[in-house]
């Protein structure tokens, strides 16, 4: 009598606790906004929030809006020949209401404006017509990459399941 008690009240625990979380299921996007700019041309952090209330299935908010992003860059500074500078942001994580941290997937990229075609156009162009100490023109970089602040992303989304205790 007294196993058959436990496994009855083992039971109505470990239903108790499901009802008690929401799923957050892969796929569910995430809008992330920028809340200082970041360029090529200085490899600062960048500083990121949730822009909407991100919601379960059964619609109880399980990440809040204006909670942290943690954002890993990779910045590539703009080089001769007239190649562009370039941001990548990837690897991002945040945080639930009940703190666990909430993988997502997803990447985005921005470039600066090439320069190639003006630079080696202009640097073979010239060198070969007019004199060799031209062809320094091939030194000249490519624009910068400039993500300013208040630019909100929808590109990423949860990478996998999450179930978050309310």
């Amino acid at each position: 009598m007294k196993k058959v008690f436990c496994l009855f009240m083992a039971m109505a625990v470990l239903n108790l606790t499901v009802f008690a979380s929401a799923p957050l299921t892969r796929g569910t996007v995430v809008y992330i906004r920028t809340m200082s700019e970041v360029s090529s041309k200085t490899s600062e952090s960048m500083d990121a929030i949730i822009d909407a209330d991100v919601k379960a299935s059964d619609g109880r908010v399980v990440i809040k809006k204006g909670t942290r992003v943690n954002v890993n860059m990779d910045i590539q500074k703009a080089k001769g020949v007239g190649k562009p500078g370039c941001i990548t942001l990837k690897n991002i994580s945040t945080t639930s209401v009940d703190g666990q941290t909430i993988y997502l997937a997803g990447s985005v990229k921005e470039e600066g404006q090439s320069k190639r075609g003006q630079t080696l156009g202009l640097g073979i162009g010239l060198g070969l017509c007019l004199l060799l100490p031209c062809l320094a023109i091939l030194a000249k970089k490519g624009g910068e990459a400039v993500i300013p602040a208040g630019t909100v992303y929808n590109q990423f989304s949860v990478a996998d399941e999450y179930q978050i205790e309310m």
